[in-house]
């Protein structure tokens, strides 16, 4: 990898989004809220902040719609506030019903919010470990919950919509080649076994399964109707190192002084994501190519199993829904 990264460039200025509905979940902060932002300024006609509390949503309202250039437009977008807590299934689950029922049309959703962590931690409701939790198993509920109303809603407009999940260039980092899961083991319930984390694995390794799961979206999803994608904006300063130990913060300072990209700069990444061609579909929008480990024997063995595992997920949290995505095969 090298020092510096490569430049990110603009985004184009006749890029617009007028017309368009948009969720951004983790639109609080960091590259969520940079996103939201560029959305806003480029015509987006209605934003749903997806954020855990009711508090922090109204108070990113406040400061998105006082933005020098978001004031500036003739007419500003409709921003409407959803609660929603990835590492709480009945908050994913209440959030999913209410865009069902208050959303007439969804063009964009792009699933940001995200999380790292050196420790073992469990989520409250399930026990599931908190990064997988997160990272993925929350995002592919919703994924697969709203990809109807993303189709339905291209149907209807006769305009391509787009569902991105943010990975990350770091799956090369994963723990999946020197510490196999057996065949007769079930993926969800390995890495969910606390004798398997391992701490500086366990973010790419939930970044694998995210890519795992948007090439099997993508088999099953018409790219002309609905582009399914991922992307990584790099190394951005976030407040993802925010509850990193302090060895850890100390040199993440001088390593994003060095390297890191702006969340205005990364966020231009996302927003190309969701603006982006059948192209992409199923693709991971990077500097770098995607680890080679996928398209391994291995690797191929392990998403069937990841998807089974998924859909098995989704018939428990949403019975039907996959029947309604069409994902079946």
């Amino acid at each position: 990898m090298p020092i510096l990264q490569p430049p990110v460039p603009e985004l184009p200025a006749a890029l617009s989004f007028a017309g368009k509905t948009a969720i951004v979940t983790g639109a609080n902060s960091g590259l969520g809220w940079a996103s939201v932002v560029h959305l806003a300024k480029r015509h987006i006609s209605t934003l749903v902040l997806a954020v855990r509390t009711r508090k922090t949503g109204e108070a990113t309202k406040a400061a998105l719609l006082a933005d020098p250039a978001v004031r500036a437009l003739p007419t500003p977008p409709t921003i409407l506030i959803y609660e929603l807590d990835l590492a709480r299934p009945s908050s994913v689950a209440a959030f999913a019903s209410k865009i069902l029922a208050d959303l007439p049309t969804l063009d964009i959703l792009l699933l940001n919010a995200g999380m790292g962590n050196l420790n073992w931690v469990t989520t409250p409701e399930t026990k599931t470990e908190q990064m997988f939790q997160v990272n993925f198993l929350s995002n592919a509920m919703l994924a697969v919950r709203l990809l109807p109303l993303l189709r339905a809603s291209a149907q209807k407009s006769r305009a391509t919509s787009h569902l991105c999940i943010v990975g990350s260039r770091m799956i090369p980092l994963h723990s999946y080649t020197k510490n196999p899961i057996p065949e007769t083991s079930s993926v969800f319930a390995f890495v969910n076994d606390p004798a398997h984390f391992k701490k500086f694995s366990r973010y790419p390794d939930t970044k694998v399964l995210v890519t795992m799961l948007v090439r099997e979206l993508a088999r099953r999803t018409d790219a002309a109707e609905v582009t399914v994608n991922s992307v990584c904006p790099g190394m951005v300063k976030t407040n993802i190192d925010t509850k990193q130990p302090l060895w850890i913060k100390v040199p993440m300072v001088f390593i994003h002084a060095i390297r890191s990209r702006t969340a205005e700069v990364g966020a231009r990444t996302l927003v190309n994501a969701v603006s982006a061609g059948p192209e992409t579909h199923g693709q991971m929008l990077e500097d770098f190519e995607v680890n080679a480990f996928l398209d391994t024997e291995q690797g191929k063995k392990m998403e069937e199993k990841v998807w089974k595992e998924t859909l098995a997920a989704a018939d428990s949290f949403a019975p039907g829904s996959v029947e309604e995505a069409n994902l079946r095969d």
